[in-house]
């Protein structure tokens, strides 16, 4: 129990249990749990559209869906992603890749990376008129369960770090049981569920391969990275399949 509130408490804003410091041990235990948090997650986002929808103001709603899954998560995945594009869209070389990453100031590759994630994700969730509980759910649920590939699959680059903990003591069983838990949903939420967990597992294989092929493994930044990613992918994906007709809901 100890760890899943470590990973409660990290991934998210929420505090069942006041902790400001961390066992390493409990940190790798922790990943197991990460789609499960990501339930949780999702449930938050539902409450909030369900609070939003009856005002008309689709735009507003997608914004304010985003806003509040930054907020719910201290915007720990999306500083992540802009560390990452920093370093990785910066064309340097390996080392001085992973030095632009370390730095703690954003500069224009992870600035336009988090506005184009921010706008595509509140114009996709805007235009959504049906199922949009499953893809809030879905989103957070199957994003989280490429976190926890990204960290017990690929080697770690950096000989120290928050990600190596993660890396080091997680679960042998991890990717499995996280399998699972990002499973379960499509029992209540059916075939569409399943084909966007298939794509997002396929598109985090590419982003982690890619990412190794760069740096020489992933870290604590590239898990965000991967991470924010998918959720914005899959709201995309969602739009694209359903406006498209490619399937009838």
């Amino acid at each position: 129990m100890n760890s899943f509130l470590v990973g409660l408490q990290f991934l998210t804003r929420i505090r069942l249990r006041i902790q400001t410091e961390w066992n390493e041990e409990d940190f790798g235990k922790s990943v197991t749990w990460f789609p499960v948090i990501g339930w949780i997650i999702g449930a938050i986002l539902c409450f909030i559209y369900f609070l939003m929808k009856p005002l008309g103001v689709p735009l507003l709603t997608g914004f304010i869906l985003v806003a509040g899954e930054l907020i719910l998560t201290g915007a720990l995945l999306a500083d992540g992603l802009m560390d990452t594009a920093d370093g990785l869209f910066s064309g340097r070389t390996k080392a001085r890749c992973l030095e632009i990453m370390k730095d703690s100031l954003i500069g224009a590759f992870g600035l336009l990376a988090m506005l184009l994630l921010v706008l595509l994700k509140s114009l996709s969730l805007a235009v959504i008129e049906k199922d949009m509980y499953l893809l809030l759910f879905a989103m957070p649920t199957i994003s989280r369960l490429n976190l926890v590939i990204s960290i017990c699959e690929y080697p770690y680059a950096r000989p120290y770090g928050i990600g190596k903990s993660f890396a080091v003591y997680r679960s042998k069983h991890a990717v499995f049981i996280a399998f699972l838990t990002t499973l379960l949903p499509a029992l209540f939420f059916g075939y569409i569920y399943l084909i966007l967990m298939g794509v997002a597992i396929l598109l985090g294989i590419y982003l982690n391969h890619w990412i190794v092929g760069k740096i020489g493994g992933t870290t604590g930044d590239t898990y965000g990275f991967v991470t924010e990613v998918t959720e914005a992918v899959l709201a995309f994906l969602f739009v694209i399949l359903t406006k498209g007709g490619t399937w009838h809901i």
